[in-house]
């Protein structure tokens, strides 16, 4: 069990600090950089200080875990917020759905985003994290769907997403010779199967604009 310190101003902000420094590192360098001593370099403060408010280096991590998937999750809302609600073709549809899901973010994070998958198998204390923030892409994608006009039952969202998964970990392979916009890359890859697992429930707009 994580060690509580107590919860005064300064020590929530300090927790939360130490979690968002956490966070910065397992996205730009990997969960395996994760340590202690760079913890605390990265948030400007005392190495003490990570002993205090986490009682291992499992629990600084399940911390970088869920910081980076809270702040992921938010990103994603707020794109989908922002999308027009109209009816949409199947093209237009993949490009709602990679825009949400990838957007512009950088290789570090979305390389992050698919280590996720591979932590929580090899360590299950981190399990119901990654699998709560499956259920929030799934949550996000079933909401553009819906957006977009198009059916969204549970079974197609979740075969939709592992289809958004899969082009995602092929864009990330291809290293640098991975074209230049991944968010792209996805909705190439997922345009075919739109119309099959989200069909359209009224006809396409002209325009969504």
């Amino acid at each position: 069990m994580t060690r509580m310190a107590p919860a005064t101003p300064k020590g929530l902000a300090r927790r939360q600090l130490l979690a968002e420094a956490a966070g910065a590192i397992l996205t730009e360098y990997g969960h395996e950089a994760v340590r202690h001593r760079a913890v605390a370099q990265e948030a400007g403060l005392p190495l003490a200080s990570t002993t205090y408010y986490f009682n291992s280096l499992t629990d600084l991590l399940r911390a970088a875990v869920q910081y980076t998937c809270e702040v992921d999750a938010t990103a994603m809302e707020q794109r989908c917020r922002a999308l027009p609600e109209c009816a949409r073709s199947a093209r237009e549809t993949a490009d709602a759905i990679a825009g949400v899901l990838v957007g512009d973010w950088p290789m570090t994070r979305l390389v992050t985003r698919c280590e996720l998958f591979v932590l929580a198998v090899r360590h299950p204390e981190f399990a119901e994290i990654v699998t709560q923030r499956h259920d929030q892409v799934s949550s996000v994608v079933a909401q553009v769907l819906a957006k977009s006009k198009r059916h969204h039952s549970p079974e197609q969202v979740h075969k939709l997403v592992a289809f958004e998964d899969g082009a995602l970990l092929e864009w990330i392979s291809l290293g640098d010779q991975a074209p230049a916009d991944p968010a792209g890359c996805v909705a190439d890859a997922i345009v075919e199967v739109v119309d099959i697992l989200a069909p359209a429930l009224e006809p396409v707009a002209t325009s969504c604009n």
